[in-house]
């Protein structure tokens, strides 16, 4: 396969799911201050269908051409020939003009984490907003390979291109200029139809709680141990990508729980564009449950948290609003090993939960810090006159007592203090005490 044809077919496969199976070589270029994050690459490789070969590494400040250096260039397509590799994967985003020469040099289709992910996404994703969003992200990374390979046809680089190509080329740049446009719009009208809904969730006096995490964490667990629904969880990077929610009671409180997308280190940006709905149940939550596994060594822990955080803070969530589920302590068994994790993370300036969402330890105590964590809750006494359903207000708020007083019912409820302010107005008498 020479390079133009890797070329086409990179164009042909953009416009649906890659069949990512095959042989591949991943490789990472870091510089020392750096950490090597091809373990992490190896488990989303290996997420998506690939059988990773070899991993290779090299230390040193990005090349313009390849991004790594070109003699390291000559070493990987040695290796590629050598063992039939089908792909190579590299933790690196590429440059337009690096990912054109990388192919051109190896003679093999060659990606970044970037694309590597999404093609994960697409494996797993459900629902008709999160495959929009997943073809969205792909069709602005290859318009900007289009451009490259047009400015290279200019320039005289693209052997055979001004030819036939030429106009093959062109009709794909408007087609998928045309295609993001449409999706956007789309997309568009499915925000503003989860806005609604939110707008409408919170009038019906519910709180919501979203549990994040970074990938692996337990998220998905969690979520089942909390509402006793089964949910997809294979331990596998991005298991869940479209939010799944549902309502539960926390100490007679209404609740709704989402499971939301897992986070990981160095996330593309343009991804938090293209996943705006599903990060934003998170940034609309009262209470954000971040789930760690705390099973990991300090250092991992610190990582993940920090790249947590990272992605949070950027929505706006500050660290009042969050929680610390430290999720696994099934797997600790020296107690001052996990005190010394749970420190860890108090210096961060989190509050934490130890916690086995696997063997539901802990979770009563999670449950006593979302109810105390939970803001504007008040509490009033109501006499229902007439014939006001009170199990309508059974459904918004939590009912402390019930008594029939004359013909009347005796209530004290807690709950949302707008919505305390709002049964005012429909109900005989009440009065609110903080």
């Amino acid at each position: 396969m020479n390079s133009r044809s890797v070329i086409l077919l990179n164009l042909r496969s953009s416009k649906g799911v890659v069949e990512s199976t095959g042989r591949v070589i991943i490789v990472q270029r870091r510089e020392r201050n750096e950490k090597n994050l091809l373990y992490e690459l190896r488990e989303l490789a290996e997420a998506a269908g690939y059988k990773v070969v070899m991993e290779i590494e090299q230390v040193r400040l990005p090349d313009s051409r390849y991004n790594i250096g070109a003699g390291k260039v000559e070493e990987l397509a040695r290796l590629v020939k050598e063992n039939n590799i089908d792909r190579v994967i590299f933790f690196n985003e590429l440059k337009p003009n690096q990912a054109y020469n990388l192919r051109k040099k190896l003679d093999v289709d060659v990606i970044d984490r970037y694309e590597l992910i999404l093609e994960v996404f697409a494996k797993r994703a459900g629902s008709r907003e999160a495959k929009l969003q997943i073809e969205l992200a792909r069709l602005k990374k290859m318009l900007g390979l289009v451009r490259e390979w047009i400015s290279l046809a200019k320039r005289g680089e693209f052997p055979g291109f001004m030819a036939g190509g030429r106009y093959a080329i062109d009709a794909y740049y408007k087609y998928v200029s045309s295609r993001i446009s449409r999706i956007e719009n789309e997309l568009e009208k499915l925000r503003k139809v989860k806005s609604r809904r939110w707008e409408r969730r919170r009038s019906a006096g519910l709180y919501s709680i979203a549990l994040t995490g970074y990938t692996g964490a337990g998220k998905t667990t969690l979520f089942r141990a909390l509402t006793n629904v089964e949910g997809y969880s294979d331990g596998k990077p991005f298991a869940t990508l479209s939010t799944k929610s549902r309502k539960i009671r926390i100490y007679g409180l209404p609740v709704l729980v989402s499971d939301t997308i897992g986070f990981i280190d160095s996330l593309p940006s343009a991804l938090f564009d293209a996943f705006y709905t599903t990060l934003g149940e998170a940034a609309l939550a009262d209470i954000v449950v971040l789930v760690v596994d705390i099973s990991e060594d300090s250092t991992e822990i610190k990582r993940k948290i920090s790249a947590s955080l990272y992605t949070l803070l950027s929505l706006g969530i500050t660290k009042n609003r969050i929680i610390v589920a430290a999720n696994k302590i099934d797997l600790i068994n020296d107690i001052s090993t996990l005190k010394e994790r749970i420190d860890i993370i108090k210096d961060m300036g989190l509050r934490v939960v130890a916690i086995s969402a696997l063997k539901g330890l802990g979770l009563e105590r999670l449950k006593q810090k979302i109810y105390a964590m939970l803001p504007g809750k008040v509490r009033a006494e109501i006499i229902l006159r007439g014939s006001y359903d009170p199990n309508s207000i059974g459904e918004k708020c939590k009912v402390i007592k019930f008594e029939k007083m004359d013909g009347n019912i005796y209530l004290v409820i807690e709950g949302r203090r707008e919505i305390i302010e709002k049964l005012k107005g429909k109900v005989g008498s009440a009065v609110t005490n903080n």
